[in-house]
C-alpha cells in the first residue's frame, strides 16, 4: 500500500533555526568527539577493531517551560524557562567471540548555565563529558551458562519501582546464569559499590538477587534487594531528620507479567523492611508494601488508526506519625527507584513525576506514601503522527487529619488522602528512524487544602523535543 506523503517543510525550518541558534553549544564538545574519532579509527585499523565495533549516538534538544509552579496566578516570579540538552555516544566492541567491552559516554546540561532546578545524581551538568557506562562482559564464562558484567554498567528491574541506576550508571559486579530445562529459568546476583569511604563497614553498597521464568505464556519473577548505607548518611522521616550509623533497606519483590502485541499486562507487589541505627545507637525499624499493575490493550485498525488504551495504578503505605522520629516508619521509599530522566524529572505524570515517596513538588510533611492511578489513550490516524492523553489522580496513604479525601476507587487500595489531579496532551511527529519531534503539554492542579496550598491555580508545564540518533 503506497504510503501518504509526509510533509517536511516545517520541520526542516524548524531544525534550522534551532542550529544556527545553538551552533555554538557544540564548541566544548568539538575536541572531545575529534579525539574520540581519531581513537575509533585507529580501533578499526586494528585486530580489535576488525572483530566487530559499533557506535551509537543519541541527541536530545527540550525546550521547557512551567507557568506558575506556587499555583498563585497573580505572582511571576514563579514561571521558569530554560533549555536542556543530553548526549550519549555508546562504542560496543566485541574483539573475540564472547566478549563485549562497552562503553557509553554522556553530556548533559541546561544551555548556557551549569546549574539545574533541582538536584541530579550526574556528576556533571555543564555539558562537559563523563562516563555513564563502561564494562567487561564475558559470556558463556568457562563455556556454562553464565554471563559476568564488570565495571560500569546499566542496571533496571521492572519498570524501575525499587531498583534503577536512572542513566547514572552502577559501579558493579553481576552474574548471570540461565538454565533451560525443564523450565527456562534466569538468575542474576549483583554488588554494587554506591561510595568508598575506605574504612570497614563504613561504604554505601546495593546488592540484589533476581530469579524469573517463564511459565504459562507468563513471566514470573522474585527478587531481593538490599540498600546498605554505612556511610553515616542522613535519615528523613517526614519534616525531620538524625544522624546515622547505618541504614539498611531490604525489598522483597515479585512480578507477573505478560507481553503479546496486541496487550500486556504485569503486577508487582514489594515488601520493605530493614532498620536505621541512629548515631545514639537506638534504632528506626522499617517497615512498608509497594504495589503496581498496569495494562495496556492495542488496536491496529479502527477509526482514528491505531489505537493503545492504558491504565496504570501504583499505591504505596506511608507512615502514620512524621512529626516524630519514632521507633517505626511504616513508609515505602526505595532510595534507587526510577526518578530522572536527564535533568528533568521522571516518574508517573510529566509534571508532577510521582514516585512511591516524592514528587516535582515538594509535598508537605504530613503527607507519606504517595498512590497513583492513570487511564489514557494514544492514537495514529496519521502517517508518522501519533496523539496522546493521559488522566493522572495522585494520594497519599497517610496525612493531616481534615486533608480532602481521596476517590473512592483508590481508597478501596489504602489511599486516603488527594494529592490533586494531572492532565498530560502529546503530540509526536517521527520524521524517520533517526529524527523525531515531541511537543507536550501538562496541567497539574493541587488539592482544595488552605493550609498547605492556598492558592490551587493550575500549574502548566510546556515542552518540545527534538530528537535524533544514528
Amino acid at each position: 500500500m503506497k504510503k501518504p506523503p509526509v510533509y517536511t517543510g516545517g520541520f526542516f525550518i524548524l531544525q534550522r533555526l534551532i542550529c544556527n541558534e545553538y551552533s555554538g553549544i557544540m564548541g566544548k564538545m568539538k575536541k572531545f568527539i575529534l579525539i574520540l574519532f581519531v581513537c575509533v579509527s585507529m580501533l578499526s585499523c586494528s585486530p580489535l577493531g576488525a572483530a566487530s565495533l559499533r557506535i551509537d549516538t543519541d541527541y536530545r534538544l527540550r525546550g521547557v517551560s512551567f507557568s506558575n509552579v506556587d499555583f498563585d496566578a497573580s505572582t511571576s516570579t514563579d514561571a521558569i524557562h530554560y533549555y536542556s540538552q543530553q548526549l550519549k555516544i555508546a562504542i560496543t566492541g566485541r574483539p573475540a567471540d564472547k566478549i563485549e567491552i562497552g562503553t557509553k559516554i554522556t553530556s548533559l546540561g541546561v544551555v548556557g548555565s551549569t546549574n539545574t532546578i533541582f538536584a541530579v545524581p550526574y556528576p556533571r551538568t555543564d555539558f562537559t563529558p563523563y562516563i555513564e557506562n563502561a564494562y567487561l562482559k564475558l559470556e558463556n564464562f568457562s563455556d556454562i551458562p553464565l554471563d559476568i558484567i564488570i565495571g560500569k554498567q546499566s542496571i533496571i528491574f521492572g519498570d524501575g519501582l525499587v531498583i534503577s541506576d536512572n542513566g547514572a550508571g552502577f559501579n558493579a559486579l553481576r552474574f548471570i546464569g540461565r538454565y533451560d530445562k525443564p523450565l527456562p529459568l534466569q538468575a542474576e546476583i549483583f554488588t554494587a559499590k554506591i561510595s568508598e569511604n575506605f574504612r570497614p563497614n563504613s561504604d554505601h553498597d546495593l546488592y540484589g538477587g533476581v530469579l524469573q521464568t517463564t511459565w504459562r505464556n507468563l513471566l514470573w519473577e522474585i527478587g531481593y534487594f538490599e540498600d546498605n548505607d554505612a556511610s553515616g548518611s542522613k535519615y528523613r522521616q517526614g519534616g525531620l531528620e538524625t544522624g546515622t550509623q547505618a541504614i539498611v533497606k531490604q525489598f522483597y519483590d515479585f512480578r507477573i507479567g505478560k507481553k503479546e502485541d496486541i496487550a500486556a499486562y504485569q503486577f508487582e507487589i514489594v515488601k520493605q523492611g530493614g532498620y536505621v541505627k541512629k548515631t545514639d545507637n537506638s534504632s528506626i525499624n522499617l517497615d512498608g508494601m509497594g504495589y503496581l499493575a498496569y495494562g495496556h490493550l492495542v488496536g491496529e485498525k479502527t477509526k482514528l488508526g491505531k489505537v493503545k488504551a492504558h491504565a496504570l495504578l501504583q499505591v504505596s503505605s506511608g507512615d502514620d506519625n512524621t512529626s516524630a522520629l519514632d521507633d517505626a516508619d511504616e513508609s515505602f521509599s526505595p532510595d534507587f527507584t526510577r526518578r530522572y530522566d536527564g535533568i528533568e524529572r521522571a516518574g508517573y505524570g510529566e509534571l508532577f513525576a510521582a514516585t512511591p515517596s516524592d514528587s516535582f513538588f515538594a509535598l508537605p510533611a504530613p503527607y507519606s506514601g504517595i498512590g497513583t492511578l492513570s487511564v489514557g489513550a494514544e492514537f495514529s490516524p496519521l502517517y508518522a503522527w501519533t496523539f496522546g492523553a493521559t488522566y493522572f489522580l495522585y494520594s497519599a496513604s497517610q496525612g493531616p487529619r481534615g486533608a480532602p479525601n481521596a476517590s473512592g476507587f483508590e481508597r478501596l487500595f489504602g489511599a486516603e488522602f488527594a494529592l490533586g489531579v494531572e492532565l498530560d496532551l502529546s503530540v509526536e511527529y517521527v520524521h524517520s528512524k533517526y529524527t523525531a519531534a515531541r511537543f507536550s503539554f501538562n496541567r497539574y492542579t493541587p488539592p482544595h487544602y488552605d493550609i498547605y496550598w492556598p492558592k490551587t491555580e493550575p500549574d502548566g508545564r510546556y515542552q518540545l523535543e527534538i530528537t535524533t540518533r544514528f
